[in-house]
């Protein structure tokens, strides 16, 4: 993977390692490359307070432009500023623990942009909600926007990881899939985006309760096709997604990308750095509570009932999950019809959730999916 801070500790790998997903999101729109240059070199590998501080700088130019352009009826200009202008505040507030006072705040401020933003692109959306265990979780609906191979569509289904926001998604594979003529369903699930942040709804280890309502609501839909649901789970996901489908079978393909067999012993104790946002998305207070409260994030006998395609994504060299924890899940899947696909340094993609060949590692995921969805 490029390291932009070239040593060799671990706070240069982690910053270069999101510098780097942000060059894949300005393939999409969501950033420049420049500008992101721009920002890095202020920053001092490890100082939050340093990354902080250059996206909202960063932010606040980019908006700038955005709102001349917007005021001069320079509508297209406009609408792609704010985009940028959304992941750079989206940075800065990434960086932010959840009990920060600036956090809140200038996520309102990345999420304005967002929709500013995708008001003036030709993009098609509908903003939606989720019943689920009496809450509403906000999210987004992209219908294709090519002729589909049938129609009705299919759709994917595309969870976040961790915290992370739904609205990132479209500049990580969304415009992609409906590129492609299949419908995107992405959304604020417990522990992610509004949800652990506006309303406070912590993650839950039986994952696949959120995935049943979200197939629930696509039934509900007479544009997308019922028998052609896919899923693409990455992350944090990589433990939600396999969860899904081991119960919700409704969903016929299934993508891995990244795979986390066990939160605890995977992620929470080799990679210290996620425990603060570990601990605050699962609603804990301390190291022993979320280790308590993680003990029951783990795929352990959960796989036996997976009835639909799988493919499992994961790079050799990843920083935060070991890739034992890949080939452990891949062993476990009981159909013939399943591929595990390592990404290693020569290939490109060696890093976490292979964010160093997303152009190629994305394109083969959405693909696949869509291949196995007929």
């Amino acid at each position: 993977m490029f390291q932009y801070w070239a040593d060799d500790q671990r706070e240069s790998v982690v910053f270069s390692f999101h510098l780097v997903w942000l060059f894949y999101e300005a393939v999409q729109g969501g950033a420049d490359t420049n500008e992101l240059f721009y920002a890095a070199r202020k920053i001092r590998a490890g100082n939050n307070e340093d990354w902080y501080d250059a996206f909202y700088d960063l932010g606040n130019r980019v908006k700038a432009i955005a709102d001349e352009a917007a005021d001069a009826g320079h509508d297209v200009t406009a609408g792609n500023a704010y985009w940028r202008a959304f992941t750079y505040y989206r940075s800065a507030e990434r960086v932010l623990s959840g009990k920060d006072p600036r956090k809140l705040p200038m996520y309102e401020r990345c999420i304005e942009c967002f929709y500013t933003g995708i008001d003036l692109q030709p993009h098609p959306y509908e903003r939606i909600t989720i019943p689920f265990d009496g809450h509403e979780l906000e999210g987004l609906f992209l219908p294709p926007r090519t002729a589909a191979r049938s129609t009705p569509a299919p759709v994917i289904i595309f969870p976040t990881g961790a915290d992370a926001l739904p609205e990132e998604q479209l500049f990580r594979g969304a415009q992609e899939m409906t590129a492609r003529g299949a419908g995107v369903l992405v959304f604020n699930g417990p522990g992610q985006g509004k949800s652990i942040r506006v309303h406070g709804i912590p993650t839950i280890p039986d994952y696949e309760r959120v995935f049943t309502a979200a197939v629930d609501y696509l039934m509900g839909r007479n544009d997308v096709d019922h028998d052609r649901i896919g899923l693409i789970g990455g992350s944090m996901a990589g433990y939600y997604a396999p969860r899904a489908v081991s119960f919700e079978h409704r969903i016929k393909a299934c993508v891995v990308w990244g795979a986390l067999y066990d939160v605890l012993a995977d992620l929470y104790d080799p990679y210290p750095p996620l425990h603060e946002q570990l601990q605050w998305i699962t609603g804990t207070n301390s190291d022993e509570e979320a280790r308590a409260f993680l003990a029951d994030f783990n795929l352990e006998g959960k796989l036996a009932n997976i009835t639909c395609p799988m493919l499992v994504t994961h790079g050799t060299r990843d920083h935060m999950v070991p890739v034992s924890s890949a080939q452990r899940l891949f062993d476990e899947i009981p159909v013939a019809d399943k591929t595990l696909r390592l990404f290693d340094d020569e290939v490109g993609g060696s890093g976490h959730c292979s964010v160093d060949n997303w152009t190629q590692v994305v394109a083969y995921q959405i693909d696949w999916v869509l291949d196995k969805l007929g």
